[in-house]
């Protein structure tokens, strides 16, 4: 019954090659799709969920308003009408997921919130993340607004990045870190030209206007300060008189509006030791998505004491704020907890956690919808099957005929035909498997490109992941689609008379 199938496959070679390329494409589409969702799958989990990712939460200031992004434990009590009910859980809906803004803030990060939000169960730590922007002076070189970012000193997490120089020598040394690219900017373009910067000494500054140097909250401002500040304004000396006396009672008038104390900012003046260059990340480095992520635009890093010493001295003894906490829970399954616990309390928090967790369902759902779309060019490949066989039994009427005469059951028959269909399926998918798996390579390098140009995180994986089960799906797939098309068309094979079909021209 195989060789009578093959013969039949082989007997009409133009045909049947057609109606195989049905099959491929759609196992050749549907390989592709599954595979690039596994590997995105991979590409994300792979980068988050080492070095502690799932354990750490990103903690923001917030309204004091709770925030819940599961709508579907929110609900509404009491007897009413069900539409008014919806009504009421729609708008609990819109409230529960308020998101921070730019303004308005009613809970700040500071000392006493995290030694409240420490006793929280599951949480392990709580540390400020402390960014903050300097202008820098460098052996000629100047730079407005570079950003610092204050290292984790104990953990050692970016020591692997050093290439020239060392690590700082203690969590408050006033040592700095450079980035390669800040030097590059500065003309520093060879790998020996940037580590001849080791051991020399650069100034940091607070930046104009940015409230630790503000002309505005200075008390010994002049009405000659005031008149080259506002020397397009052509100011009379009794508007320049008023403005000074505004200048100087503006911080008080401003920390009232906000309901806390004055703030006396400090301009701070700086010189650090630069002990070490610091790389771009690359593939197969340690990544932080919290950490790290934070940090892409760096150029300067201080130890994590140090940059916590500046900003207090540029606290000028008032309240110190921070504007991101990073916390750590004690196992990644709590993680979830913590974060609601946090937004309960008004605060905006994060988890890679739940980000992940997000991102899995719906690269889930986009695959399987993707999947069921390419699943079309299968159900056209069936058609083209069933009438491919079709044709195949009406042409070979007379050879049934002959089969049935010499003692062919009615089962044989149509084993024939779901045999040669079935040939047909498995073929098309072998075929479409091992093109998907060869146009992945070039894919792999493409993608691979792309998140190269389009992000600031190297990534060296493969993007396409084929794995074992789709591996034997994919011409199992297309051999069980060619052999539920073929059977209607077998089983008219099988009920041709024989009489007939031998006087069949």
């Amino acid at each position: 019954m195989i060789g009578l199938a093959l013969g039949g496959l082989l007997r009409k070679k133009g045909r049947n090659t057609l109606t195989m390329l049905g099959v491929f494409i759609g196992v050749f589409a549907l390989t592709m799709i599954i595979s690039l969702g596994q590997g995105l799958m991979e590409v994300i989990t792979g980068t988050v969920s080492g070095d502690d990712n799932l354990r750490q939460i990103s903690l923001l200031p917030g309204f004091g308003i709770k925030q819940n992004d599961k709508p579907e434990e929110i609900t509404i009590e009491g007897e009413m009408s069900e539409r008014r009910r919806e009504r009421l859980r729609r708008a609990a809906i819109a409230r529960s997921q308020l998101r921070q803004t730019a303004s308005g803030q009613s809970l700040r990060l500071t000392e006493d919130s995290f030694t409240e939000l420490r006793k929280l169960p599951h949480v392990q730590s709580i540390k400020p993340l402390i960014i903050k922007r300097y202008q820098v002076d460098f052996d000629g070189h100047h730079s407005d607004g570079t950003q610092t970012f204050g290292i984790d000193y104990a953990r050692r997490h970016p020591e692997q990045r050093v290439i020239a120089g060392r690590y700082p020598s203690a969590n408050d040394a006033e040592e700095v870190l450079v980035h390669e690219y800040l030097l590059y900017t500065w003309g520093y373009v060879t790998e020996q030209q940037a580590a001849s910067v080791v051991g020399k000494t650069l100034k940091i500054s607070s930046v104009k206007g940015s409230g630790d140097d503000n002309p505005f909250q200075m008390a010994e401002m002049t009405p000659q300060d005031l008149q080259a500040a506002f020397k397009d304004m052509k100011l009379s000396e009794e508007e320049l008189a008023a403005a000074l006396t505004l200048s100087r009672r503006l911080p008080e008038i401003l920390a009232k509006l906000r309901g806390g104390e004055q703030r006396k900012s400090v301009a701070i003046k700086r010189e650090l030791k630069i002990v070490g260059v610091m790389r771009e990340s690359e593939a197969g480095d340690r990544f932080n998505l919290l950490e790290d992520g934070q940090s892409t635009q760096a150029d300067l890093f201080f130890p994590e004491g140090l940059a916590d010493k500046l900003l207090r001295e540029s606290a000028g003894g008032g309240e110190l704020t921070y504007q991101r906490a990073l916390v750590m829970v004690d196992d990644p399954a709590n993680a979830e907890d913590v974060e609601q616990k946090l937004r309960d309390k008004g605060y905006t928090a994060f988890s890679v956690a739940t980000v992940l967790k997000r991102l899995e369902s719906s690269l889930t759902v986009v695959t399987v919808i993707l999947s069921f779309l390419t699943g079309i060019a299968l159900i056209v490949a069936t058609l083209g099957i069933v009438n491919t066989m079709i044709t195949s039994v009406i042409e070979r009427t007379r050879e049934i005929g002959v089969w049935k005469a010499v003692g062919a059951t009615n089962t044989q028959v149509q084993l024939v035909f779901l045999i040669e269909s079935a040939l047909i399926g498995l073929i098309g998918g072998l075929l479409g498997l091992g093109i998907a798996a060869l146009a992945m390579l070039p894919g792999d390098i493409i993608a691979r490109n792309l998140i190269a140009q389009r992000t600031s995180f190297p990534y060296e994986g493969s993007v396409f992941i084929m794995p074992i089960w789709l591996q034997l799906t994919g011409p199992a797939l297309g051999t069980m689609v060619a052999v539920l098309a073929a059977i209607y068309p077998a089983r008219r094979a099988s009920r041709v008379d024989p009489v007939t079909a031998l006087r069949h021209d």
